[in-house]
């Protein structure tokens, strides 16, 4: 028996141009590795971006937030501040 994420798994895996894929993808195959690389060169060639090129889709912006890097950034500050407390009662306990 297979579990959700093995289905998943398979899903994720089938080859690009199954009926599965296109039906998800509006009637269209799932675009390759090379596929990816033409449209990249015609795009390094032309200044234009390939019309087909399909969209990232939505919600995978990865870049961080102002409001996220202040987070990470206090997150660190406070990761070093423990640190160096933690070497300083080592240093004052081998006083």
């Amino acid at each position: 028996m297979l579990t959700v994420r093995e289905i998943a798994v398979l899903i994720r895996d089938l080859p690009g141009d199954s009926r599965i894929v296109k039906h998800y993808n509006n009637g269209r195959a799932r675009w390759d590795d090379g596929t990816f690389l033409i449209a990249d060169l015609i795009h390094a060639m032309t200044g234009k971006p390939h019309p087909a090129r399909p969209k990232p889709p939505k919600g995978t912006d990865r870049r961080e937030t102002p409001q996220r890097a202040k987070i990470r950034r206090q997150r660190i500050a406070d990761r070093r501040r423990r640190q160096m407390d933690r070497q300083a009662a080592e240093a004052a306990a081998t006083t």
